[in-house]
């Protein structure tokens, strides 16, 4: 090592001319006089080696090499003295001084110390490198550790590592979910403690297979019908000569698949159901009028064809409501925005209905602000508009009242339309809203309707960010509300 920076700390001017002279390495050398500058001096950098009087002004020199030892653990330091007894070169060396030398300075011995500490500063130095190097390489182990493991436990799946034993060694917070266990799963437990059947057996047949391309996907329900059900993927893994060594299994959660086809076996069990008795009543009708079961009677002929005609146009209004709902969760219906006025659309409507108002003599209360803007397409609202107010007239009684309601209220737009009608009991109100839910009771059995009227409503009123709600008590009437948000 060369070019090695050195600190003299010496007040005998010939001792600083002698050790200058003798350096013939092109080393670099800084001077102090005193023991507190030196000692300052070396506090402000370390220095590859330290050259220190015992007898300086101010101090001990001991007590300098002591202060500069206790800076630098590992600072070599020599010692200089005219006439040093054993016991100063023993405190000297009990402090940590790295050699002695006896003034006045010979330059041979000089020049070996220096080759001898200079070759210590060098093992010194590259130790601290390595130490650096090891320390750096932990820590960007931990920190990609930390990652992984980050990146592993915030994962929508399950995962789960069991070794050859059918020890668990590994599982992120996901796959307790998925399993639904609520206690820490621990490092070592055996499998058969806690897993589902199904999981157990997929392990146990993959090392029973011993096969390196073997893997085993299957639907795990945890919690029927199918409110948690996940799909089940366990494959091998193997070392480097290709042996079996334990199993990874991953859990994905699909509960909304699942549900969704519930949903839509029991949708179509129902669409069944409500086209069955209309089809059957057709059919029924019909082959009385083509086999002339009923002989001359034309009258009676044409009534069962007017009851088939009505049949045929409720299953189109069914049909014709399953396509519009079909196209809102298809998200491929087509609106029109626009900024359109709430209430004055409210009032164009209502005027629609005044010949079926007066015919069941209803008494119709209207309160509309102005400028109830929303943004909106304009024959969706219309629809909610239609729908309620022909249920609010259909639904009452003759001679009863409907009252409609619109303002402003924070920011959004209300609009109330109560009646004084047959009303709901409450177990129908909270169903009301439902695919193909119809009050059923004495008065209104002989109402048609297809049961997906307030479904597409509330599917309407939802998809700008709306409300609809509903209260109503059974032979006393029903009070809609329907909030949309203001236009901005």
């Amino acid at each position: 090592m060369t070019g090695a920076h050195i600190l003299l700390i010496e007040h005998d001017h010939r001792v600083i001319d002698s050790i200058r002279k003798g350096l013939k390495e092109p080393y670099e050398l800084d001077i102090e006089k005193s023991a507190l500058t030196g000692i300052k001096k070396a506090s402000s950098k370390e220095y590859d080696i330290f050259f220190i009087a015992t007898e300086l002004p101010d101090m001990d020199g001991i007590d300098v090499l002591a202060k500069i030892r206790t800076i630098y653990p590992d600072a070599i330091c020599v010692m200089m003295e005219a006439d040093p007894d054993i016991e100063t070169i023993m405190r000297s060396g009990r402090m940590g001084g790295y050699d002695f030398l006896k003034k006045p300075i010979k330059h041979h011995k000089l020049e070996r110390l220096m080759k001898r500490a200079t070759e210590r500063r060098w093992y010194i130095r590259e130790a601290r490198r390595l130490e650096e190097e090891k320390n750096s390489n932990l820590i960007a182990i931990s920190e990609e550790q930390s990652r992984l493991r980050s990146v592993i436990n915030s994962i929508d799946d399950g995962l789960m590592i069991t070794n050859h034993r059918r020890e668990i060694i590994f599982t992120n917070p996901r796959f307790h979910k998925l399993i639904d266990v609520k206690r820490e799963i621990l490092v070592g437990e055996k499998i058969f403690d806690i897993l589902p059947r199904k999981l157990q057996m997929q392990i146990d047949e993959i090392f029973e297979r011993n096969d390196p391309s073997c893997s085993i996907k299957e639907e795990i329900v945890i919690e029927p019908p199918a409110k948690l059900v996940v799909l089940a993927n366990s494959t091998p893994i193997l070392d480097d000569n290709n042996n079996l060594t334990g199993v990874v299994s991953v859990l994905r959660d699909i509960s909304e698949i699942k549900e969704l086809e519930l949903s839509k076996s029991e949708f179509i069990n129902m669409v069944a159901h409500e086209l069955k008795a209309p089809l059957g009543a057709i059919k029924g009708y019909l082959e009385m009028v083509v086999e002339k079961q009923l002989g001359d009677n034309e009258e009676l002929y044409e009534n069962y064809l007017k009851r088939s005609l009505n049949r045929s146009e409720a299953m189109l209004a069914l049909l014709q409501d399953l396509l519009n709902i079909f196209r809102m969760d298809a998200q491929t219906v087509r609106r029109e925005i626009e900024k359109l006025d709430a209430g004055e659309l409210l009032k164009e409507t209502i005027e629609f209905f005044d010949s079926n108002i007066q015919k069941r003599q209803l008494k119709l209360d209207v309160n509309i602000k102005k400028n109830l803007f929303i943004e909106a397409d304009r024959e969706e609202i219309r629809r909610v508009y239609t729908n309620l107010i022909s249920n609010a007239i259909k639904y009452n009684k003759d001679k009863g009242k409907i009252k409609l309601d619109a303002f402003v209220d924070g920011e959004h737009v209300v609009i109330k339309i109560e009646d004084s009608g047959i009303g709901m009991k409450p177990e129908e109100s909270k169903r009301l809203f439902e695919e193909f839910f119809r009050a059923k009771n004495e008065h209104t059995r002989k109402i048609s309707g297809t049961g997906l009227g307030m479904t597409i409503l509330k599917k309407i009123v939802d998809e700008y960010d709306g409300k609809i709600s509903v209260e109503s008590e059974y032979e006393k009437g029903s009070c809609f509300t329907v909030k949309l948000p203001l236009a901005k």
